[in-house]
């Protein structure tokens, strides 16, 4: 009766082990999938090798039978701990540890085939029909040697488990307490079976570790069906593979930081720090942009050294009923393209050589200035400088000189203007400026500081510095002014300056 019961024991575990691997096999949201049906292939491998146990009739179907249970039972925690370094994200080096694992294993299980001849794992069996159909035994020193293999790596993948339950938050610690529990189980009943075998109290020989097996899979139908265990994060992974070189973020619907990837971490360096189940929201970084958009694009930046610009893409991982189970947001890094419309914006607008307003785009913005001073009535004036017997400098120095020449005092222009002033490059060695929110006392004097700075200025160039003067027109705008008409008058001013000996501010009207 006994043996019958412990048969539809191993029966049931069998068939619940055939249902979890083809579950996972054919449902494409499963996670850490090659790994865990190795894990499973081991454990159906291992439950037939006891079920043709229980129902043999003599010694040598029986030990039969335990050499089919031990293809399975050596890799059993072998793959169980490979498929638990996965779930908690964590790199096992191939040729450090995995292959040695294995390689113990299969060595394990060749002992075991062999162990007829050499007797290390059973120093000698027998066989009692009239008890429970178990291959009863006298162990060797190998055996000993495998139960702590065993539970070592049982040990290695609790410990993995029990090392992630601090780093994650909510429902996914109940991720990992039900694997645990699924892990503990079967090393347990490995447990117990060795110490009651050596201490004498299993009489019996009730190998408890393949029905132990029922249990655990009821647990793992259980965190599958009911918890989702492995559904999100593989799933979004293939959305993902695409993408590889952006930033990868995934996040449950409750906006719960789930996993990232490296480029991630480049972007948000602190995104490592979080929890597995912790607020997206709770990351020092986390742009304004990315909290308030639900699906689709958005544009952002980050500063720091220097600003950087990004694009993020929002997608939703849909189970298979349509209903919103995890966000993927792809961040792709801008900055390059942006940078690069900057420039091409500059080049439109700007003057390549000076940095300063093309002539162009200088007139649309003066427009504008003079429109808005008109409805504020402020004074503007218009603004004419000439670098005086430039063209002595290109001659005598070269246009390489000249180029300099034109650089460094732009930039001189510039730094003396207030932030609000509008400069240009009006062409060659001139430059034009509108100037608001002054009287023409305040004009003069910020003129006259621009004509001392560059009188006072030399350009160390080829041995020499290069020394220059200025001369500056400027004139009041009246109503009736355009842009143009304004710097006319300018101009007239300027001509004025350098006729009465260079090196002069002159206002339109006055001497």
């Amino acid at each position: 009766m006994v043996n019958v019961i412990l048969v539809a024991i191993v029966c049931v575990a069998l068939a619940m082990s055939f249902f979890i691997g083809i579950y996972v096999l054919f449902r494409r949201q499963s996670g850490d999938k090659n790994e865990f049906l190795l894990l499973q292939t081991a454990i159906i491998i291992f439950l037939l090798g006891h079920l043709l146990e229980l129902t043999s009739s003599n010694a040598g179907e029986a030990f039969t039978a335990v050499k089919v249970l031990y293809l399975g039972a050596c890799f059993v925690p072998v793959f169980a701990f490979f498929f638990i370094a996965g779930f908690c994200e964590v790199k096992l080096p191939p040729f450090l540890v995995r292959l040695p694992l294995l390689l113990l294993a299969g060595f394990f299980t060749l002992v075991m085939w062999t162990t007829s001849i050499h007797h290390l794992i059973y120093r000698d069996y027998w066989f009692d029909a009239d008890s429970i159909h178990y291959l009863r035994y006298n162990a060797g020193p190998v055996f000993v040697v495998i139960t702590i293999f065993t539970t070592f790596c049982f040990l290695l993948a609790v410990c993995l488990i029990i090392f992630q339950l601090g780093k994650r938050k909510n429902k996914y610690r109940t991720h990992l307490v039900i694997i645990l529990i699924c892990v503990a189980i079967p090393m347990v009943a490995e447990l117990v079976y060795f110490i009651t075998n050596v201490t004498g109290i299993n009489t019996q020989h009730i190998y408890f570790t393949p029905h132990s097996v029922a249990l655990m899979n009821f647990c793992c139908c259980l965190g599958i069906m009911r918890f989702n265990i492995f559904e999100i994060i593989p799933n979004a992974t293939i959305t993902a593979m695409d993408h590889i070189y952006e930033g990868f973020i995934l996040l449950d619907r409750d906006n719960n930081y789930l996993s990232s990837n490296a480029p991630a971490a480049e972007i948000f360096p602190d995104i490592a720090k979080l929890s597995k189940g912790e607020s997206i929201f709770s990351l020092p970084q986390w742009p304004e942009e990315l909290k308030s958009i639900e699906m689709g694009s958005t544009d952002f930046s980050l500063i720091g050294e220097g600003t950087r610009y990004f694009r993020a893409s929002v997608s939703p991982v849909l189970s298979n009923t349509r209903d919103l189970r995890a966000k993927i947001i792809l961040i792709r890094n801008t900055s390059d393209a942006v940078e690069f419309m900057k420039e091409l914006e500059n080049a439109a607008y700007t003057d390549a050589l000076t940095g300063l307003y093309n002539r162009k785009h200088f007139f649309e913005l003066a427009s504008m200035t003079m429109e808005r001073s008109r409805r504020l009535s402020e004074s503007v004036y218009a603004v004419m400088i000439d670098l005086d017997f430039f063209k002595n400098v290109n001659d005598a120095r070269g246009h390489e000189a000249g180029d300099l020449v034109l650089k460094i005092f732009a930039g001189i222009i510039r730094q003396t203007c207030r932030s609000y002033d509008l400069v240009g490059r009006y062409g060659g060695e001139e430059f034009a400026l509108f100037l608001t929110g002054t009287d023409s006392a305040g004009a003069r004097q910020l003129l006259e500081r621009i004509r001392n700075n560059i009188s006072e200025s030399a350009i160390p160039y080829d041995g020499s510095d290069i020394k220059v003067t200025c001369s500056i027109g400027f004139a009041p705008c009246i109503e009736s002014d355009t842009p143009e008409s304004a710097i006319k008058k300018a101009d007239e001013a300027l001509y004025r300056a350098k006729n009465s000996g260079r090196n002069k501010v002159v206002m339109s009207g006055k001497s």
